[in-house]
């Protein structure tokens, strides 16, 4: 008997197929697998490292069609590692994308590959900084539809479906959980793939998104504000003033004071409180500055009183990446030169003026002789008037991703959803994710069914998508692992501070619950404190 048990073994071994063997990490060697639609252009192993495992680094074209646009191509960047756990992890990218670039939470890029991911990011359809939007525009002036398309949401599903089937060939085994990982336009990316191709991933991580283009009109009527007068300019000595005033006020709301505003919307400081008194020249504001202030913090409105898009938050406004790298300048702007007045050093301006000059001259057509000035924005009223949002709407429409009703075919097939976003983002305003939170709740009549399928964790004193005097250091990709593959929700999500700045953990929790102090031990240990309801202490 046990010697006809040790035959039929034997018998059976020799049966079994090989496993199949995978193909060089060589252009040619992956192009004769034949997936449809996609070219490799380059391909090459890469050696272990003390931060990645060996993988096979891979670059190819993937053709885009359909969706009603001219047919176009992507570039499609893979990293395919030695040792797969049969997962594939989407990244996204930044601005107006570009290149291969990710924009994503740090520690989910830094952790994937050691997992056993599959990798891939795609610049969307053209190459650029990041920050350009002359693509847009073909040769003729007009708009290039198939790189838009490709932008707002082609590419990126396209370079999905082909990049899964190549990974899958690449191994020999299929893929059985897909992610997608995204911050600002990932954000707004990761957003898309919810609400257009539900059935691209199983997970997905929408970081500080920019779901909401009228961003751009917010962004139009501050720069309109400030150019006004050289009296506007607010100097990185008058942010550190205005987060003085915000921080000595509101510090101590939720229980510790340790420098952290934790919920800026409870912050009852207004512009107009911080204006200079009694001859008094120090430690307060012009006039014209608190102009500039009260439009970037105040919701803007249509000329019929409704919202068209909220104010950032006053708090931590200084910083490497604060309000003046985003939007006021490190140094005064010239208003002898209202279409160069930061000069024509690229780098010497704010990153959200660029994206603003880059949406007058290209996505809205106005060319670069238009200024600032002429734009129907009043700070006075921070209104904005009817033919200027349909402008941006006919250009940014199908990019939105601003109705929580698009969501339903995702949640409706069990598929899960993590937003996060910096409570002090200079360049998208928290309050626009909470507003889509609670947008999605009331629509499913009830936040405890919104929170079985999607999360929103809103992230104290960070800044856009990292920085920030807060703890920006968390691990997403972690938790959505555990709540697709183990259906363990995520109710908190430990958060700490980067290497070289002072250290501080705090859990980030679910909305609407916010971490709250014990009232004993340090308060920058994450053990000291609880997620609770807002209204508990």
């Amino acid at each position: 008997m046990k010697h006809a048990l040790v035959a039929a073994a034997a018998l059976l071994a020799c049966s079994a197929p090989a496993a199949l063997a995978r193909p060089d990490c060589d252009p040619a060697s992956l192009n004769a697998m034949r997936i449809p639609g996609l070219t490799v252009t380059s391909a090459a192993p890469v050696d272990a490292s003390v931060e990645n495992p060996a993988y096979c680094d891979v670059k190819a074209t993937v053709e885009t069609k359909g969706e009603g646009a001219p047919p176009g191509s992507a570039t499609l960047g893979l990293q395919l590692p030695a040792k797969w756990q049969q997962r594939f992890l989407f990244m996204g990218v930044g601005g107006n994308a570009g290149r291969l670039v990710p924009a994503i939470n740090a520690t989910d890029r830094a952790s994937a590959l050691k997992k056993g991911y599959t990798t891939a990011i795609t610049d969307t359809g053209h190459t650029g900084n990041g920050t350009d939007a002359d693509w847009v525009r073909a040769a003729n002036g007009k708009r290039d539809e198939a790189k838009v398309a490709d932008f707002f949401f082609r590419a990126a599903h396209d370079a999905t479906v082909a990049g899964k089937k190549f990974t899958a060939a690449y191994y020999s085994e299929p893929v059985q959980h897909a992610y997608f990982d995204g911050c600002s336009t990932g954000g707004r990316m990761a957003m898309m793939e919810a609400e257009r191709y539900p059935t691209d991933f199983d997970g997905i991580v929408a970081g500080d998104p920019n779901m909401d283009y009228h961003a751009t009109l917010q962004r139009l009527l501050v720069q309109k504000a400030a150019f006004a007068s050289p009296a506007a300019w607010l100097s990185p000595a008058a942010l550190a003033t205005i987060d003085k005033a915000v921080t000595e006020r509101c510090d101590a709301i939720d229980g510790a004071t340790d420098g952290l505003v934790q919920n800026p919307a409870r912050c009852s400081v207004r512009a107009e409180d911080l204006v200079c008194k009694g001859g008094a020249t120090a430690d307060c504001l012009t006039p014209e500055q608190a102009t500039v202030l009260h439009a970037y913090t105040t919701p803007l409105r249509d000329r019929h009183g409704r919202e068209v898009f909220p104010g950032w938050a006053m708090t931590n406004l200084t910083g490497p990446r604060g309000m003046s790298y985003w939007t006021t300048g490190a140094t005064a702007p010239d208003l002898a030169q209202p279409l160069d007045p930061w000069g024509k050093d690229p780098n010497a301006a704010p990153r959200g003026y660029i994206f603003a000059r880059q949406a007058m001259n290209f996505w809205l057509g106005l060319g670069a002789n238009a200024k600032f000035s002429t734009l129907d924005v009043d700070p006075r009223t921070n209104t904005v008037g009817d033919g200027l949002i349909a402008q941006v709407d006919k250009a940014f429409g199908p990019a939105e991703t601003k109705n929580p009703a698009k969501l339903a075919p995702f949640i409706q097939q069990g598929r899960k959803l993590i937003i996060y976003h910096g409570t002090s983002d200079p360049a998208l305003p928290a309050a626009r994710s909470v507003q889509f939170y609670q947008e999605l709740s009331a629509l499913m009549r009830g936040r405890d069914k919104a929170a079985a399928n999607v999360r929103l964790f809103l992230v104290p004193g960070m800044q856009h998508c990292s920085g920030g005097i807060g703890p920006d250091q968390f691990d997403t990709l972690t938790a959505l692992e555990s709540w697709v593959e183990a259906g363990k929700a995520p109710e908190a999500i430990p958060a700490h501070t980067a290497s070289g700045r002072p250290p501080h953990e705090l859990p980030l929790c679910a909305y609407p619950k916010q971490a709250r102090f014990s009232g004993f031990g340090q308060p920058q240990d994450g053990a000291n404190w609880h997620c609770a309801e807002p209204d508990k202490g």
